[in-house]
């Protein structure tokens, strides 16, 4: 496996930025507003044991075929719970079962939609796993060049991670 060229990886971050933005809009009726993009370290975060714990989540749904690897969408708890209320009308204050399953329908219809919009690839997805942890303790594999990009909806934040290498198909 080998790292993505620029234009493939411009490909997937604009295949990425187009899906997650029709979805919110589509399904609950918002505009997301692009906070920035930057490359990530790939080495293992600094965790600090003390911190207070912040409730967040991510999905990660992997990738295979022309392209290998996972996309990463971190939710603030806002985020995760606005997403739930207005996709399912589902209200709850906390992190329970049904916004876990909501939060894995978003990681299905975001990596889906860049699927389709990247059919040269001929990628097939895993299923989506959803983690009640955020960013702070997401790691790489050291053969890829991670990508964040961070929106803002609604007065949340919602990050998405970018983890692909082109497979040697």
């Amino acid at each position: 496996m080998s790292a993505l060229s620029l234009d493939i990886n411009v490909a997937v971050q604009e295949a990425m930025d187009s899906s997650i933005r029709e979805t919110f809009s589509m399904m609950i009726g918002e505009e997301m507003e692009h906070l920035g993009t930057r490359h990530v370290p790939v080495s293992p975060p600094a965790i600090d044991h003390e911190a207070e714990c912040v409730e967040e989540a991510t999905v990660v749904v992997s990738l295979n075929g022309g392209l290998q690897g996972s996309v990463s969408v971190c939710l603030d708890l806002g985020a995760a719970l606005l997403w739930t209320q207005r996709l399912i009308d589902h209200e709850t204050d906390h992190l329970d079962q049904t916004v876990v399953d909501a939060i894995g329908e978003l990681g299905n219809m975001v990596v889906g939609g860049a699927k389709g919009r990247l059919e040269d690839f001929m990628l097939t997805l895993g299923l989506p796993c959803v983690l009640l942890a955020g960013p702070s303790r997401l790691a790489f594999p050291s053969n890829c060049d991670p990508t964040e990009v961070s929106y803002r909806v609604a007065g949340h934040e919602i990050r998405v991670y970018v983890s692909l290498v082109a497979s040697n198909l």
